[in-house]
Protein backbone atom coordinates (compact mmCIF):
# COMPACT_ATOMS: atom_id res chain seq x y z
CA UNK A 1 0.00 0.00 0.00
CA UNK A 2 1.21 3.46 -1.17
CA UNK A 3 2.32 5.20 2.16
CA UNK A 4 0.41 8.45 1.14
CA UNK A 5 -2.52 6.73 1.33
CA UNK A 6 -2.87 6.27 5.30
CA UNK A 7 -4.63 8.15 7.65
CA UNK A 8 -2.55 10.00 10.60
CA UNK A 9 -4.57 9.52 13.13
CA UNK A 10 -5.25 12.59 15.22
CA UNK A 11 -2.75 14.00 17.11
CA UNK A 12 -3.91 13.47 21.30
CA UNK A 13 -5.15 16.93 22.12
CA UNK A 14 -4.24 19.24 24.97
CA UNK A 15 -7.22 18.98 27.88
CA UNK A 16 -7.42 20.98 30.75
CA UNK A 17 -9.52 19.56 33.76
CA UNK A 18 -10.76 22.37 36.06
CA UNK A 19 -12.69 21.72 39.27
CA UNK A 20 -13.68 24.04 42.01
CA UNK A 21 -13.80 22.89 45.33
CA UNK A 22 -15.00 23.51 48.80
CA UNK A 23 -15.40 21.38 51.46
CA UNK A 24 -16.03 18.36 48.73
CA UNK A 25 -13.76 16.21 50.87
CA UNK A 26 -16.71 13.27 50.34
CA UNK A 27 -16.22 13.04 46.75
CA UNK A 28 -12.44 14.60 45.67
CA UNK A 29 -10.96 10.65 45.52
CA UNK A 30 -13.56 9.23 42.93
CA UNK A 31 -13.70 12.48 41.06
CA UNK A 32 -9.76 13.18 41.27
CA UNK A 33 -9.31 9.15 40.25
CA UNK A 34 -11.59 8.95 37.62
CA UNK A 35 -9.46 11.64 35.86
CA UNK A 36 -6.31 9.80 36.71
CA UNK A 37 -7.93 6.60 34.50
CA UNK A 38 -9.11 8.62 31.35
CA UNK A 39 -8.21 7.75 28.50
CA UNK A 40 -7.44 10.78 27.21
CA UNK A 41 -4.48 12.07 29.37
CA UNK A 42 -5.68 15.44 30.79
CA UNK A 43 -4.14 17.99 33.07
CA UNK A 44 -6.01 19.02 36.11
CA UNK A 45 -6.64 22.08 37.63
CA UNK A 46 -7.98 22.48 41.35
CA UNK A 47 -9.00 26.07 42.18
CA UNK A 48 -9.89 25.51 45.62
CA UNK A 49 -12.15 28.28 47.71
CA UNK A 50 -11.05 27.89 51.28
CA UNK A 51 -12.08 24.98 52.20
CA UNK A 52 -12.26 23.98 55.98
CA UNK A 53 -12.35 20.23 55.33
CA UNK A 54 -8.82 19.79 54.96
CA UNK A 55 -9.58 18.76 51.26
CA UNK A 56 -6.81 20.71 49.59
CA UNK A 57 -4.53 19.93 52.15
CA UNK A 58 -5.73 15.90 51.00
CA UNK A 59 -5.35 16.96 46.98
CA UNK A 60 -1.87 18.49 47.63
CA UNK A 61 -0.53 14.69 49.74
CA UNK A 62 -2.06 12.23 47.51
CA UNK A 63 -2.76 14.09 43.71
CA UNK A 64 0.79 15.24 43.13
CA UNK A 65 0.01 15.58 39.42
CA UNK A 66 -2.73 18.05 40.16
CA UNK A 67 -2.01 21.37 39.92
CA UNK A 68 -3.56 22.52 43.02
CA UNK A 69 -4.28 26.78 43.42
CA UNK A 70 -5.55 27.86 47.17
CA UNK A 71 -7.63 30.64 47.16
CA UNK A 72 -7.43 32.87 49.95
CA UNK A 73 -11.00 33.69 49.69
CA UNK A 74 -14.08 31.63 48.53
CA UNK A 75 -14.60 33.23 45.08
CA UNK A 76 -17.50 31.08 44.29
CA UNK A 77 -18.04 28.96 41.11
CA UNK A 78 -17.44 31.21 38.30
CA UNK A 79 -14.71 33.13 39.35
CA UNK A 80 -12.80 30.54 40.54
CA UNK A 81 -13.19 28.61 37.23
CA UNK A 82 -12.09 31.86 35.62
CA UNK A 83 -8.45 31.08 37.42
CA UNK A 84 -8.13 27.85 35.52
CA UNK A 85 -9.50 29.07 31.99
CA UNK A 86 -7.28 32.39 31.70
CA UNK A 87 -4.30 29.50 32.00
CA UNK A 88 -5.97 27.32 29.86
CA UNK A 89 -6.20 30.38 27.18
CA UNK A 90 -2.58 31.43 28.16
CA UNK A 91 -1.47 28.11 27.27
CA UNK A 92 -3.31 27.42 24.13
CA UNK A 93 -5.05 24.40 25.01
CA UNK A 94 -7.62 22.52 22.67
CA UNK A 95 -10.23 22.37 25.00
CA UNK A 96 -11.07 22.67 28.62
CA UNK A 97 -13.08 20.00 30.30
CA UNK A 98 -15.12 21.39 33.73
CA UNK A 99 -16.37 19.30 36.43
CA UNK A 100 -17.90 19.44 39.27
CA UNK A 101 -16.11 18.23 42.36
CA UNK A 102 -19.48 15.91 43.42
CA UNK A 103 -18.72 14.27 39.88
CA UNK A 104 -16.72 11.70 38.49
CA UNK A 105 -16.25 10.43 34.78
CA UNK A 106 -15.49 6.78 32.79
CA UNK A 107 -12.22 6.15 31.57
CA UNK A 108 -14.36 7.71 28.37
CA UNK A 109 -16.20 10.20 29.04
CA UNK A 110 -13.95 12.31 27.32
CA UNK A 111 -12.55 11.03 24.71
CA UNK A 112 -15.99 10.40 23.34
CA UNK A 113 -17.26 14.19 23.60
CA UNK A 114 -13.80 15.24 22.12
CA UNK A 115 -14.44 12.64 19.05
CA UNK A 116 -18.07 13.75 18.80
CA UNK A 117 -16.88 17.39 18.44
CA UNK A 118 -13.91 16.89 15.85
CA UNK A 119 -16.62 16.07 13.13
CA UNK A 120 -19.19 18.95 15.10
CA UNK A 121 -17.02 21.68 15.50
CA UNK A 122 -19.62 23.80 15.28
CA UNK A 123 -20.71 22.93 18.90
CA UNK A 124 -19.04 25.13 21.54
CA UNK A 125 -20.04 23.08 24.64
CA UNK A 126 -20.73 19.27 24.71
CA UNK A 127 -21.86 18.09 28.29
CA UNK A 128 -22.36 13.80 28.71
CA UNK A 129 -25.51 12.14 30.54
CA UNK A 130 -25.84 12.56 33.59
CA UNK A 131 -26.69 9.91 36.11
CA UNK A 132 -27.11 10.31 40.22
CA UNK A 133 -25.46 8.85 42.75
CA UNK A 134 -26.76 5.64 42.50
CA UNK A 135 -26.04 5.57 38.76
CA UNK A 136 -29.52 3.75 38.39
CA UNK A 137 -31.39 6.81 36.98
CA UNK A 138 -30.62 10.19 35.14
CA UNK A 139 -29.19 13.54 37.53
CA UNK A 140 -32.57 14.93 38.47
CA UNK A 141 -31.80 18.22 37.00
CA UNK A 142 -30.26 16.53 33.86
CA UNK A 143 -33.23 14.51 33.44
CA UNK A 144 -34.77 18.04 33.15
CA UNK A 145 -32.62 19.07 31.00
CA UNK A 146 -32.89 16.16 28.39
CA UNK A 147 -36.77 16.26 27.87
CA UNK A 148 -39.07 17.42 24.96
CA UNK A 149 -38.66 21.13 24.83
CA UNK A 150 -34.60 21.65 25.57
CA UNK A 151 -33.65 18.52 23.88
CA UNK A 152 -35.43 17.80 21.41
CA UNK A 153 -35.82 14.26 20.19
CA UNK A 154 -33.35 13.12 22.85
CA UNK A 155 -35.99 10.88 25.17
CA UNK A 156 -38.29 10.01 22.26
CA UNK A 157 -34.77 8.11 20.70
CA UNK A 158 -34.03 6.91 24.14
CA UNK A 159 -37.27 5.34 24.58
CA UNK A 160 -37.31 3.58 21.11
CA UNK A 161 -33.76 2.73 21.32
CA UNK A 162 -32.79 4.98 18.13
CA UNK A 163 -29.88 6.87 20.26
CA UNK A 164 -27.87 9.16 17.80
CA UNK A 165 -24.52 10.41 18.26
CA UNK A 166 -25.28 13.99 19.51
CA UNK A 167 -28.06 16.05 19.89
CA UNK A 168 -28.37 20.14 20.38
CA UNK A 169 -29.84 21.33 23.79
CA UNK A 170 -30.84 24.59 24.35
CA UNK A 171 -29.25 24.54 27.58
CA UNK A 172 -27.49 22.11 30.13
CA UNK A 173 -25.49 22.87 33.16
CA UNK A 174 -22.12 23.03 33.95
CA UNK A 175 -21.35 20.18 35.90
CA UNK A 176 -19.41 18.27 32.91
CA UNK A 177 -18.65 20.58 29.89
CA UNK A 178 -16.65 20.20 27.28
CA UNK A 179 -15.71 23.35 26.03
CA UNK A 180 -13.93 23.60 22.50
CA UNK A 181 -10.86 26.18 21.94
CA UNK A 182 -12.99 28.21 19.17
CA UNK A 183 -15.50 29.08 21.64
CA UNK A 184 -13.45 29.61 25.05
CA UNK A 185 -11.21 32.61 22.83
CA UNK A 186 -14.69 33.47 21.90
CA UNK A 187 -16.77 33.65 24.80
CA UNK A 188 -14.10 33.59 27.87
CA UNK A 189 -14.84 33.33 31.24
CA UNK A 190 -18.01 32.77 33.48
CA UNK A 191 -19.98 36.38 34.11
CA UNK A 192 -18.81 38.25 37.56
CA UNK A 193 -22.69 39.43 37.82
CA UNK A 194 -23.38 35.93 38.85
CA UNK A 195 -21.36 35.52 42.33
CA UNK A 196 -23.13 32.29 43.03
CA UNK A 197 -25.70 30.24 41.11
CA UNK A 198 -26.83 31.39 37.34
CA UNK A 199 -23.31 31.22 35.71
CA UNK A 200 -23.70 28.28 33.54
CA UNK A 201 -27.14 30.21 32.66
CA UNK A 202 -25.35 33.43 31.56
CA UNK A 203 -22.41 31.45 29.70
CA UNK A 204 -24.65 29.47 27.65
CA UNK A 205 -26.57 32.68 26.47
CA UNK A 206 -23.46 34.35 25.46
CA UNK A 207 -21.66 30.50 23.55
CA UNK A 208 -24.99 31.39 21.43
CA UNK A 209 -24.20 35.17 21.20
CA UNK A 210 -21.13 33.98 19.61
CA UNK A 211 -23.15 31.51 17.23
CA UNK A 212 -22.19 28.26 18.80
CA UNK A 213 -24.55 25.34 19.77
CA UNK A 214 -24.65 23.47 22.63
CA UNK A 215 -25.25 19.69 22.70
CA UNK A 216 -25.44 16.30 24.48
CA UNK A 217 -23.82 13.41 23.95
CA UNK A 218 -25.31 10.35 24.91
CA UNK A 219 -22.44 7.89 24.86
CA UNK A 220 -20.69 9.58 27.04
CA UNK A 221 -21.73 8.98 30.66
CA UNK A 222 -20.54 10.88 34.05
CA UNK A 223 -21.98 10.57 37.72
CA UNK A 224 -23.17 13.28 39.66
CA UNK A 225 -24.03 12.95 42.56
CA UNK A 226 -25.90 16.45 43.58
CA UNK A 227 -29.49 16.23 45.36
CA UNK A 228 -31.86 19.08 44.32
CA UNK A 229 -34.66 20.45 46.20
CA UNK A 230 -37.01 23.06 44.75
CA UNK A 231 -37.94 23.78 48.40
CA UNK A 232 -34.45 25.35 49.31
CA UNK A 233 -34.18 27.76 46.32
CA UNK A 234 -37.95 28.67 45.95
CA UNK A 235 -37.37 31.55 48.83
CA UNK A 236 -33.62 31.72 49.06
CA UNK A 237 -33.33 35.33 48.29
CA UNK A 238 -30.09 34.91 46.40
CA UNK A 239 -31.56 32.57 44.35
CA UNK A 240 -34.45 34.91 43.56
CA UNK A 241 -32.26 37.40 42.26
CA UNK A 242 -30.78 35.42 39.69
CA UNK A 243 -34.14 34.52 38.47
CA UNK A 244 -34.51 37.94 37.26
CA UNK A 245 -30.62 38.48 36.04
CA UNK A 246 -30.71 35.55 33.57
CA UNK A 247 -32.77 36.94 31.15
CA UNK A 248 -31.57 40.94 31.72
CA UNK A 249 -28.00 40.21 31.11
CA UNK A 250 -28.76 37.53 28.11
CA UNK A 251 -27.16 39.73 25.06
CA UNK A 252 -29.14 37.99 22.64
CA UNK A 253 -32.16 40.36 24.00
CA UNK A 254 -32.10 44.49 23.62
CA UNK A 255 -31.70 45.89 26.65
CA UNK A 256 -34.24 47.87 27.14
CA UNK A 257 -36.36 45.12 25.67
CA UNK A 258 -35.28 42.70 28.61
CA UNK A 259 -36.12 45.53 31.08
CA UNK A 260 -39.92 45.89 29.90
CA UNK A 261 -40.41 42.37 30.14
CA UNK A 262 -38.72 41.88 33.33
CA UNK A 263 -40.93 44.80 34.78
CA UNK A 264 -44.27 43.96 33.14
CA UNK A 265 -43.82 39.88 34.35
CA UNK A 266 -42.86 41.15 37.89
CA UNK A 267 -45.87 43.26 38.12
CA UNK A 268 -48.59 40.09 36.64
CA UNK A 269 -46.66 37.92 38.85
CA UNK A 270 -46.93 40.01 42.43
CA UNK A 271 -50.15 40.92 41.42
CA UNK A 272 -51.73 37.40 41.53
CA UNK A 273 -49.70 36.47 44.51
CA UNK A 274 -51.44 38.95 46.16
CA UNK A 275 -54.29 38.36 45.27
CA UNK A 276 -54.16 34.52 46.16
CA UNK A 277 -53.00 35.61 49.39
CA UNK A 278 -49.39 34.13 48.92
CA UNK A 279 -48.40 36.31 50.89
CA UNK A 280 -44.53 34.48 51.71
CA UNK A 281 -43.84 34.16 48.06
CA UNK A 282 -44.87 38.12 47.21
CA UNK A 283 -42.83 39.47 50.17
CA UNK A 284 -39.71 36.99 48.43
CA UNK A 285 -40.23 37.88 45.29
CA UNK A 286 -41.36 41.77 45.89
CA UNK A 287 -37.76 42.20 47.73
CA UNK A 288 -36.37 40.20 44.77
CA UNK A 289 -37.71 42.77 42.04
CA UNK A 290 -36.32 46.07 43.87
CA UNK A 291 -32.78 44.54 44.56
CA UNK A 292 -32.76 43.61 40.88
CA UNK A 293 -33.72 47.50 40.13
CA UNK A 294 -30.60 48.37 41.96
CA UNK A 295 -28.36 46.29 39.78
CA UNK A 296 -29.31 48.26 36.72
CA UNK A 297 -25.80 50.08 36.02
CA UNK A 298 -24.05 46.30 37.11
CA UNK A 299 -26.41 44.86 34.58
CA UNK A 300 -25.62 47.20 31.66
CA UNK A 301 -21.86 46.72 32.66
CA UNK A 302 -21.69 43.20 32.36
CA UNK A 303 -23.90 43.01 28.78
CA UNK A 304 -20.90 45.39 27.47
CA UNK A 305 -18.19 43.04 28.98
CA UNK A 306 -20.15 40.32 27.47
CA UNK A 307 -19.53 41.33 24.20
CA UNK A 308 -15.98 41.35 23.85
CA UNK A 309 -13.92 38.30 22.86
CA UNK A 310 -12.83 36.44 25.84
CA UNK A 311 -14.52 38.17 28.29
CA UNK A 312 -13.54 38.63 31.72
CA UNK A 313 -10.60 36.52 31.50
Amino acid sequence: MNSSTLLTPPKTPLVYTIIVTYNGMQWIDQCLKSLRESSIPTHVIVIDNLSTDDSAKHIGENFPEVHLIRSKINLGFGKGNNIGLTKALKDNVDYVFLLNQDAWVRRDSIELLINIHRNNNDYGVLSPVHLNGTEKELETKFAEYAGPENTPGFLSDLYMQSIKPLYTSNFVNAAAWLISKKCLEKVGGFNPLFAHYGEDEDYINRVKYWGFKIGIVPNAVITHDSIFSWEKIEFHPVRNVIFNLVPLADINNRYRSAWLAFIKKSMDELTGQLLFRKFKRFKTRHKAFWNTITKFQEIKKARENSKHQAAFL
